[in-house]
């Protein structure tokens, strides 16, 4: 699978499609890579949303 299939898939997973349904629409890729994208994507969220590096400005 090139970069540019990968990136579609992400952003496949990153509206909220679930597995199952990755596996249905992209169908001339294995199952491990659909799966490898989505794992990887949804732990990368994981440690974005947990990240306590960012910085919080109250323009009230």
């Amino acid at each position: 699978m090139n970069k540019k299939d990968q990136m579609t898939v992400e952003n496949f997973v990153s509206t909220g499609m679930d597995l199952e349904t990755l596996y249905i629409c992209f169908k001339d890729f294995s199952k491990e890579e659909i799966a490898d994208i989505y794992n990887n994507y949804k732990e990368n969220q994981v440690n974005v949303n947990t990240d306590s590096t960012g910085v919080s400005i109250n323009c009230s």
